[in-house]
């Protein structure tokens, strides 16, 4: 048998050769891109929408950057809420060990024993308090413990109205908080039949006045630090310093 090739298999041959010259190259980072694309939907369609007409959304090393670092710091986010929640539940459990009379004592002198204001300390107990019994589920609790406190002192009404427009999430900013409580105002419960008590009613009110006082109690221990500093500095003071 020959070695050599028939004219209709060289022609044939040669046209599969020029069939190939004719693919276009393969383009490695389209490729990539390709590949990036089943990573995170949600935080490329934000790097598409932010980086929107410029030559970011062509560097594949760029995006997987973004996507890492954004990956990293939800998981410190994620940890930090973590942790002042397990401080709010260890606050609560000395709230619980001691009398009443100590725990007072204790909220005066919070910043002498803790890295914190009692200020810090009310809001850290309260989040804990709310996650601890449902009203705010662990999962949907913010990173930022300001914002976290500030969807405590919603109303059952604002609540709600908070459920309904998706800002009960961990990502939830405190503005959107606050345009919520802005939104929403604080109506007064309806009263029920005369001669009966409206037990949902009762512990609405009961609610609000123990958040006011955990706010009063605040002020009043501020009060009390300044007035101890004021007399400290008095004390302290020659009588040529003071005026």
């Amino acid at each position: 048998m020959s070695g050599k090739r028939s004219k209709s298999a060289l022609r044939a041959f040669l046209a599969e050769d020029e069939l190939d010259d004719q693919q276009p190259a393969i383009d490695s980072r389209a490729v990539e891109l390709q590949a990036i694309c089943g990573e995170d939907p949600v935080a490329l369609s934000a790097i598409h929408d932010v980086f929107a007409n410029t030559t970011l959304l062509n560097d594949p090393a760029k995006i997987r950057q973004i996507l890492r670092v954004r990956s990293e710091i939800e998981k410190k986010w994620l940890d930090a809420r973590d942790s002042f929640l397990a401080v709010g539940r260890a606050l609560l459990s000395l709230e619980e060990t001691l009398s009443r009379a100590e725990f007072i004592r204790l909220r005066r002198s919070t910043e002498r024993l803790f890295p914190f204001s009692e200020a810090t300390a009310t809001q850290l107990r309260q989040i804990a308090r709310a996650v601890d019994s449902g009203r705010l589920p662990h999962e949907q609790c913010p990173g930022s413990y300001g914002t976290a406190y500030q969807i405590t002192l919603l109303t059952e009404n604002q609540l709600r109205a908070a459920q309904e427009r998706g800002l009960i999430r961990s990502d939830v900013t405190r503005r959107e908080i606050m345009q919520l409580r802005r939104d929403v105002r604080v109506i007064a419960p309806e009263s029920g039949p005369a001669g009966r008590l409206n037990r949902a009613t009762l512990r609405d009110e009961r609610k609000r006045l123990a958040e006011r006082r955990e706010r009063l109690v605040d002020r009043i221990t501020s009060i009390e630090q300044r007035i101890t500093q004021i007399d400290s500095l008095l004390d302290g003071a020659t009588d040529s310093e003071l005026a």
